[in-house]
């Protein structure tokens, strides 16, 4: 019995030897890549006034956003949210909010932010907010062919 028992604790104790635990530290080795930015920007309606694509039913207006570079349009990511409750909450856009449809384009140095009529009927008007928050966010990544 005691055999036995010796038996189990030994390999009960090699059990625990062999399986025991490493810790791997992962470090960022890319130093070149830029880190994400957000900036927040307060539209008014003296500040960022909307204008009227032609119709009552399209308006839009431009952000100029100067950390928006060429290394964002190749390889990077630019997200836009937008906030009508003062920063409560953050509806990504693409988005309908309100029954009205947000989109958005981008270019070196600016964002033009869209809203339109979701049906586009002719003869209908959108009523746009002259107040929102605008949260621009650039995320780098690594752009692979």
């Amino acid at each position: 019995m005691k055999r036995l028992l010796l038996a189990l604790a030994i390999a009960t104790a090699s059990f625990v030897a062999f399986t025991s635990c490493t810790k791997e530290y992962i470090t960022q080795e890319h130093y070149d890549m830029v880190p994400a930015q957000t900036m927040i920007y307060s539209k008014t309606a003296t500040d960022y006034p909307w204008n009227w694509g032609g119709t009552d039913n399209r308006a839009y207006f431009t952000l100029p956003i100067p950390e928006l570079t060429a290394y964002y349009m190749d390889q990077g990511i630019v997200s836009v949210a937008i906030s009508e409750d003062n920063e409560s909450t953050y509806r990504t856009i693409p988005a309908t909010v309100n029954g009205i449809s947000y989109s958005y384009d981008y270019k070196v140095g600016s964002v033009i932010i869209y809203a339109e009529d979701p049906i586009m009927e002719p003869g209908s008007e959108i009523s746009v907010p002259n107040d929102l928050v605008v949260k621009v966010s650039l995320i780098d990544a690594d752009y692979v062919e």
